[in-house]
């Protein structure tokens, strides 16, 4: 049996394999945050990494996060697989890693003037391969591709989207902010 903590190996000499309350044996969000960071830097020799946050047009007051997060899997990721993957057969495998996006509804900014309306959002971090990043990216705008926002925008859910690129030794920013008060 292998002990997941340090602290626990004293015990492991006396043969009783017990856990003790108090003793931390998971991970802590910071570390885990840490942990993903990492993960996302060690790809930068070939991926962009981008920030992606799309507002969604106001569905009522009672939040249902699962239609708002399969808008933004079957709808604007789709659009997204197509700029970077004129091959239908290919568009499946388009962005390498689509599941790291965060929903939120009752969140908002200290600095909003009105508190009283908070949209459905996402927040995301988007790699692209370095190899199609010039079909997403448009690095004389610093923006996102003409076609792929008129794109996205002819989603009638879509209110707006901001994307940025993240910067070597931030993207443990972006991660913190993505997962600010809430459960990993």
């Amino acid at each position: 049996m292998t002990l997941l903590c340090p602290k626990l190996m004293k015990y492991q000499k006396m043969n009783h394999y017990y856990l003790e309350p108090w003793i931390r044996i998971y991970p802590t969000k910071n570390e885990l945050l840490e942990a993903w960071a990492d993960w996302f830097e060690s790809k930068s020799d070939e991926w962009d990494l981008f920030t992606f946050t799309v507002v969604f047009r106001s569905g009522g007051l009672k939040p249902r996060p699962e239609r708002w997060e399969s808008e933004y899997r079957t709808r604007v990721l789709q659009k997204i697989r197509r700029a970077l993957e004129p091959n239908r057969n290919n568009q499946s495998h388009a962005i390498p890693y689509e599941d790291f996006f965060n929903y939120e509804k009752d969140d908002s900014s200290y600095f909003r003037a009105s508190k009283s309306h908070k949209p459905h959002h996402i927040h995301a971090l988007l790699p692209i391969r370095r190899s199609q990043t010039n079909r997403f990216w448009s690095t004389d705008d610093s923006d996102l591709k003409k076609r792929v926002k008129k794109d996205i925008y002819s989603i009638e859910t879509i209110q707006s989207i901001l994307v940025e690129p993240v910067k070597t030794d931030h993207t443990i920013d972006w991660l913190k902010y993505l997962y600010k008060g809430k459960q990993v």
